[in-house]
């Protein structure tokens, strides 16, 4: 598309080589200056638009890892921002880094996001597109020294999972390669469709890195939004499982009855499925982030899920359904039920269920805003769906 544009534009001469090597293009411009390379290829011929898109499972499962630093840190060469717009649809202000210092000063609200190539919307002109820029580029050159010092101090003794990144580019394999040498990793696991010998010819820095003795490597021929998505649903799975097991000793103890394991099973739902009741387990509305790599305190909130599975509930994407009624179980720990009214209003289409509990919540028997009332439904002034009560509101309600 970049040789098409400048040869229908601006060179019906160029050389028809160029076609189909998009570096040794870059190289073309490059060797008439940087500033040809970043205002005529960068800024004019590189189809910026098409690196806008929708993003994709793999990309929120990115976001989803790297805002509960269930992921230490993300490593990415795209320039294109589709895992930070996830981030942000999910309601987190999440930052992506250009260097070392920057991941460092991220890394005090989420996992780091280190573009080391560049990035479409944070100073697009300093995009890596040949490898001379490596060397010729002052910025560039100091910014990959800074990833590179960044990630032997921060990746070491780590395990690595890498998915869909040997390139076509060579050289961009080398710039990997080389920073990651000294980290001395655990495992390292590459999601890519592409066979053995494709890999270790592409990227033999790389397969060396993965090959050294007591690293443990694995190649999963498979899609890498599709792994990524399967691996998110398992995280979350293994998290409920935590949240509703945290009750089981206080429910054996207060019924007198065995816990049936089939009660502690997490529901294979999807994996926006499961982040929805990952947030109703922190207690944050559709709007706000799920943030926790591991569950709290839940021991009250575990009793609650395993009375009412007791009962016969069946699980459902807005929590349970028994008895011909739709139950959402939310973890009010430390807040008042009234603050917990207001704070959960969400759009139209979250507002399924019949009946909200908010285990652990503290009813202060006033409402929370005397003056506005909202309506169920409605757009302009919504109003939380659903009844809402206090764990002993809802047992007595759903007799359980």
């Amino acid at each position: 598309m970049c040789f098409d544009k400048y040869q229908l534009t601006a060179n019906a001469n160029c050389n028809p080589a160029l076609r189909d090597d998009l570096g040794s293009l870059a190289e073309h411009f490059a060797a008439l200056g940087l500033g040809t390379l970043k205002s005529v290829f960068i800024e004019s011929l590189v189809p910026w638009r098409d690196f806008v898109r929708p993003s994709n499972a793999g990309h929120a499962s990115i976001a989803d890892f790297l805002i509960t630093r269930a992921a230490v840190a993300g490593l990415s060469s795209n320039y294109d921002t589709l895992i930070e717009h996830r981030a942000k649809d999910y309601g987190f202000d999440f930052r992506s880094a250009l260097d070392g210092d920057e991941a460092n000063v991220h890394a005090r609200t989420q996992g780091p996001f280190l573009k080391f190539h560049g990035c479409a919307d944070k100073d697009r002109t300093c995009t890596v597109w040949a490898p001379s820029q490596l060397h010729a580029d002052a910025t560039i050159a100091r910014r990959i020294t800074s990833c590179t010092t960044w990630m032997a101090a921060n990746l070491r003794q780590k395990d690595l999972l890498v998915v869909g990144f040997w390139s076509d580019w060579g050289y961009l394999n080398q710039i990997v390669g080389s920073a990651l040498q000294g980290v001395d990793p655990l495992s390292v696991t590459v999601v890519d469709l592409s066979g053995a010998d494709q890999l270790q010819n592409k990227a033999p820095e790389l397969w060396a890195l993965s090959h050294v003795d007591n690293v443990e490597f694995h190649h999963v021929q498979e899609s890498g939004a599709e792994a990524l998505d399967e691996l998110r649903r398992e995280f979350s799975k293994n998290y409920l499982r935590q949240v509703i097991d945290a009750g089981k000793v206080a429910f054996e103890q207060e019924t007198g009855t065995a816990c049936d394991p089939a009660w502690l099973a997490v529901a294979d739902f999807d994996s926006e499925t499961l982040y929805s009741w990952r947030r109703d387990a922190e207690g944050v509305p559709a709007i706000e982030p799920a943030i926790r790599r591991q569950p709290g305190d839940c021991q009250v909130l575990g009793f609650f899920h395993l009375l009412i599975r007791r009962a016969g509930a069946q699980p459902h994407a807005q929590g349970y359904e028994l008895h011909g009624r739709i139950v959402r179980v939310i973890n009010g720990a430390e807040r008042f039920l009234e603050h917990l009214q207001c704070r959960f209003v969400e759009a139209p289409a979250a507002l399924t269920a019949d009946i909200v509990v908010a285990v652990g919540a503290i009813v202060l028997g006033r409402p929370d805003n005397i003056v506005r009332d909202g309506r169920v439904g409605d757009f302009i002034r919504p109003k939380a769906g659903g009844e809402r009560f206090d764990f002993d509101g809802a047992r007595a309600e759903l007799n359980i």
